[in-house]
């Protein structure tokens, strides 16, 4: 049974002391070791609990013991860095467009300029994908 200057010190039951007044104390300690020697005799692993301004200890969840069977994720392989999937050369599929020139888009407003440069282009871009 840990002492009352022992849970005080624990991290794990600091926050406790510090919310529950000095003289309940003893009724904090007691609440703690009588939780703690019913969960070791049950078997009990996981427990959600509360406690009170007077040290009372409030169970409100127990859990079962994890199931070593249970699913475990993977652990996480990485590729080698000579992966050819790092390398930084363009696609295959991208290298016949390396030798197109960029062609202007511009707004296909009726009447202006864009639709009268866009009617003079249109025919242009497929002769050049069919050249390479």
């Amino acid at each position: 049974m840990p002492t009352l200057s022992a849970l005080r010190n624990d991290p794990h039951f600091a926050r406790l002391f510090a919310f529950v007044h000095v003289l309940c104390w003893p009724i904090l300690v007691w609440q703690l070791n009588r939780f703690y020697s019913w969960t070791i005799r049950e078997g009990i692993h996981n427990a959600l609990y509360s406690v009170n301004r007077w040290g009372w200890l409030t169970v409100h969840y127990l859990g079962d013991r994890q199931d070593p069977d249970a699913y475990k994720p993977l652990a996480r392989t990485f590729r080698p860095l000579t992966d050819a999937s790092y390398a930084s050369d363009p696609p295959a599929n991208l290298a016949a467009l390396e030798t197109l020139t960029a062609v202007p888009i511009l707004h296909r407003l009726a009447g202006g300029i864009g639709s009268r440069l866009w009617r003079e282009l249109e025919g242009a871009l497929p002769s050049m994908l069919d050249s390479t």
